[in-house]
Order: C-alpha cells, then structure tokens, then sequence
C-alpha cells in the first residue's frame, strides 16, 4: 500500500470522537476512478469494559447511503471478527478493500467508513482516517479521435 500512495490519493479524516453507546463515519466517498481504499483505525482513551463492536465498509449507490450495505464485514469471524475485538488505548484496525469488489453490477459506488460502540460505560476516544487511491487519470484516444465508422473507441468504464 505505502508504494501506491505516490500515485493520486484521497485523504478523509475522522477527527478523534467519543463513540461510547454512537458511531462515528467517514461520510461516503465516491470511489469512481480509484482502485483501492483502506482505513486506519486507532483507539484513545478507552474505557476497559466497551469493545470496538462493528469496524467496516460499507457501500451505497450515491453520496448519501442510498441502498447503503455492508462491503466488509463486523461478525463473529467475519472481517473484522468480534470474538477478538480491539479494547485497549493504543490498539488499532486497518482494513483495505479494492473498488472490483464493490458490487457495481447494482450500481454501487460510494462506501464509507462505520465505526460502532453499544456499550458506554465511560469516554471511548477512537480516531481514523480512509485513504482513496490507485487513481486512473482518464486517458486521450491514442490513436486520434473517434469517428464514425472509422475509429471506433470501446470502454467499459464510465
């Protein structure tokens, strides 16, 4: 990952929050010309007794959650597995995803970063950051413009 921050990338913080008993995210960020993104998460201050209970990705249709759903996943043995969750000052998650598995077949293209806690049995600090990149600068037609039935351009992309 450190080799590809040279290329484009897209920093979103989330400013150190106290999520006992709320959550805290990224807003959704739209991946459309990124390859990859990844989060880094680190707990502050934490009360001994509360758990980090859902560290995920989700992804939704547009900037504003529609269709929103899980990308990764916060579970017993899932991604992020809940059976042995990060609870201490210090400890930390990174999770990285790739755009290919988004599900763009149903028109996926945004994803945010979702950071729970049930419990509030005291102050639970976390802090976090998501990094967009593998950017694709769109590319001139190579071999001259596109013409009717001449020079004929095919893209898959959008």
């Amino acid at each position: 990952m450190s080799m590809r921050l040279t290329e484009h990338a897209s920093i979103t913080i989330i400013e150190t929050a106290d999520i006992g008993g709320t959550s805290a995210n990224s807003g959704y960020l739209a991946m459309q010309d990124y390859a990859r993104a990844m989060a880094y998460v680190e707990l502050g201050t934490w009360n001994s007794s509360d758990d980090l209970d859902t560290c995920q990705f989700q992804q939704a249709t547009d900037g504003s959650g529609t269709s929103v759903k899980s990308l990764t996943t916060s579970a017993s043995g899932g991604n992020y597995d809940t059976d042995s969750p990060v609870d201490a000052d210090g400890d930390f998650v990174v999770l990285e995803v790739r755009a290919e598995d988004m599900d763009v077949d149903n028109g996926f293209t945004h994803i945010r970063l979702l950071l729970e806690e049930a419990g509030n049995s005291g102050t639970d600090n976390v802090t976090a950051f998501v990094i967009r990149y593998g950017y694709s600068y769109p590319r001139k037609e190579l071999q001259g413009a596109a013409s009717s039935g001449s020079q004929v351009y095919v893209d898959t992309g959008s």
